[in-house]
């Protein structure tokens, strides 16, 4: 009797376990959509603060601000919707990014310095930039820093103070594609007071069926140890060359693995 009733303790106790074990597990995160409206007086900047991975921000009207994208900010999606205005102020950038793979779509961004700058001083920043239009920025339409990678398509990038787009030490860049499964999607850039589109310190950029035009100096200017696939792109009416390659620069203009049928 001793031992039958010490092994239905034992028994009972294990059904306990079992049952505290379910009851107490934690529910999965869920993304939540979060929005943002400039003209109501709102600020990208608070609704950041609260964002975790997955989540969307949603923005509509006109903002005048500087949005800054820390570093612990991870998949987190901007989404200006196509009818969303940036007016940086001059001091900062339209967007800073040291997030990791973070989205931003759908702006119209002028003003401030770089209209989206990715810096990867910390872990190494990584963005889609996606369907934006990028105009009147003080320095770069977009530049990316230290080893940062960014993934971008179907932007159109005009009458910047300096180059449509900037890849700068060590960092890698997909221009005009995002990853293969999603395609293909040109960006236009036009107009830039310097090149269209350059890489420089130890960079590396796929530069794939853009329309690169008009551009005071070069459409594409690769410098410095670094190294671009460009093939399938319209460049044309630049003061510059077309291409130039200069400073240990390599230069491929063949489309070998066959990426997209342009």
């Amino acid at each position: 009797m001793v031992r039958h009733d010490s092994g239905n303790i034992g028994v009972a106790g294990t059904c306990r376990v079992i049952a505290a074990a379910i009851t107490f597990a934690p529910l999965p995160n869920m993304a939540t959509t979060h929005t943002v409206d400039c003209n109501a007086g709102e600020k990208i900047q608070d609704k950041l603060a609260l964002a975790r991975p997955g989540d969307t921000i949603q923005v509509s009207g006109t903002c005048s601000e500087n949005v800054a994208i820390f570093s612990e900010v991870v998949r987190v999606t901007l989404d200006g919707q196509g009818k969303t205005v940036i007016q940086a102020p001059p001091k900062g950038d339209g967007f800073f990014i040291r997030g990791r793979e973070i989205t931003v779509k759908g702006f119209t961004i002028t003003g401030g310095r770089d209209g989206i700058h990715l810096s990867g001083v910390a872990a190494g920043a990584s963005a889609n930039i996606v369907g934006n239009t990028i105009r009147k920025t003080g320095r770069h339409g977009i530049h990316l820093d230290h080893s940062s990678v960014g993934r971008i398509a179907g932007n159109t990038i005009e009458d910047v103070h300096a180059s449509g787009i900037d890849v700068a030490e060590g960092s890698v860049a997909r221009i005009g594609y995002l990853l293969r499964p999603l395609g293909h999607g040109p960006n236009t850039i036009r107009n830039a007071g310097e090149h269209g589109i350059v890489v420089t310190r130890g960079s590396s950029a796929r530069i794939v069926g853009n329309a690169i035009e008009n551009n005071k100096g070069s459409g594409v200017f690769v410098t410095r140890n670094s190294q671009a696939d460009i093939f399938g792109n319209s460049i044309s009416g630049n003061a510059g060359n077309g291409i130039t390659a200069s400073h240990n620069a390599g230069v491929n203009l063949d489309n070998e693995d066959q990426l997209f049928n342009l």
